[in-house]
C-alpha cells in the first residue's frame, strides 16, 4: 500500500502583508524544500544555471529564461541539475502577489477576458503556464522587480506595480496569443523559428552547421546566440528536448524503455539509462513507477 505524499501549503501571510503586496526573493534552489503549495500567485524566473522544476506530475528541464505563472494551489518545487551546488547552481527570482492584489489590476486588462482568467482563478481552473524569454523582456522587468524591492525607495510600490502589469502583459503575449491566420509569429527571428525546428525534430535535431548557415550567421556567432538565447549549449538543449519527451512517455504509455529511448534519439540504451538517472535522479522504471503512483 502507497503512502500519499503530504504536500505543505504555504500561506499567504508569509510573505504578503498590506504593506508588501508584492514579494520578491532570489533563491539559490537545493534539495531542502518539500514539494509543495501556496495561496498566493507566484511567477518564476530562472536566472541561472540549470535543474528541473517538478509541478503536478511532471520533471520539466528548466535554465535561464524559463517563465512559469502558477495560480494559487499548484504543487511544485525546484531542484538542481546536481546536488553539489559548486557542479551545477539553479538560481530562480520569484515573484508573489495575492489575488487580492490582482484585482486591483483588474481595471488595467478589462478588454482581455484571458488574462482576467488567469488573475481570478485558482488551480485547477486556471492551468499553470510556461513560456521562455525570447528578448530579454523577462529578465529586465524581473531585475528591476527585484531591485525596486530590495532598496524599497519612496515609491517603490508604484514601480513594482507598473512593472507587474508588464510582466503579466509580456506574459500574455508570449503564452497566450495565438496570430490570426496569415500573420507573423510576436517574435518574428529567425532563431526562433529555428528552435522550433529543433523541437519538431527532437529525435534527430539538424546539424549546428545547417542552422547556423540558415540564420545567416557563422557557427561560432550562432552558438553564441543561442547560448544567450536558451542558457544552453545546443547539445545541452537537445538533451533538454529529449529528456522532456522521455518523461511525457514514460508517465503517458505502457512502451518499453527501449522504444521510448528510441523514439527520443537514443540509441544506445546504457548511454540512455546512465543519462536519464543523471539528469532525473532516477531510473527510468523508477519515474515510471513514480508516476504510476501520483
Amino acid at each position: 500500500m502507497s503512502v500519499k505524499q503530504i504536500v505543505q501549503t504555504i500561506p499567504l501571510s508569509l510573505y504578503i502583508t498590506d504593506e508588501t503586496p508584492i514579494h520578491i526573493n532570489r533563491v539559490s534552489e537545493s534539495f531542502e524544500l518539500a514539494e509543495h503549495t501556496h495561496e498566493f500567485v507566484e511567477i518564476n524566473y530562472v536566472g541561472e544555471g540549470s535543474g528541473f522544476h517538478r509541478i503536478e506530475g511532471l520533471s520539466l528541464p528548466v535554465a535561464k529564461g524559463d517563465v512559469f505563472f502558477l495560480p494559487p494551489g499548484v504543487s511544485h518545487v525546484f531542484r538542481p541539475a546536481h546536488a553539489q551546488p559548486k557542479r551545477k547552481h539553479l538560481i530562480v527570482y520569484n515573484i508573489l502577489f495575492s489575488t487580492a492584489f490582482t484585482r486591483k489590476l483588474e481595471p488595467f486588462f478589462a478588454d482581455d477576458e484571458a488574462v482576467l482568467r488567469f488573475l481570478r482563478s485558482p488551480y485547477p481552473d486556471q492551468t499553470w503556464l510556461h513560456c521562455q524569454d525570447a528578448d530579454g523582456t523577462f529578465q529586465s522587468i524581473v531585475y528591476t522587480l527585484f531591485e525596486e524591492f530590495v532598496r524599497k525607495r519612496p515609491d517603490h510600490l508604484q514601480v513594482m506595480r507598473s512593472e507587474v502589469i508588464r510582466l503579466l502583459l509580456h506574459l500574455r503575449h508570449s503564452q497566450l496569443r495565438t496570430p490570426p491566420a496569415g500573420e507573423p509569429a510576436p517574435l518574428d527571428d529567425p532563431l526562433e523559428h529555428l528552435l522550433d525546428r529543433i523541437k519538431e525534430r527532437t529525435a534527430e535535431p539538424p546539424a549546428i552547421q545547417e542552422l547556423a548557415a540558415e540564420a545567416g550567421l557563422s557557427e561560432r556567432q550562432f552558438r553564441r546566440r543561442f547560448e544567450a538565447r536558451t542558457g544552453m549549449t545546443y547539445t545541452e538543449y537537445v538533451q533538454k528536448l529529449r529528456m522532456e519527451l522521455v518523461c511525457k512517455l514514460l508517465a503517458s504509455t505502457s512502451d518499453t524503455i527501449a522504444s521510448i529511448a528510441w523514439k527520443a534519439g537514443y540509441k544506445d540504451i546504457k548511454f540512455f539509462n546512465r543519462l536519464f538517472k543523471k539528469l532525473i535522479g532516477a531510473t527510468p522504471t523508477e519515474y515510471r513507477k513514480m508516476k504510476a503512483r501520483l
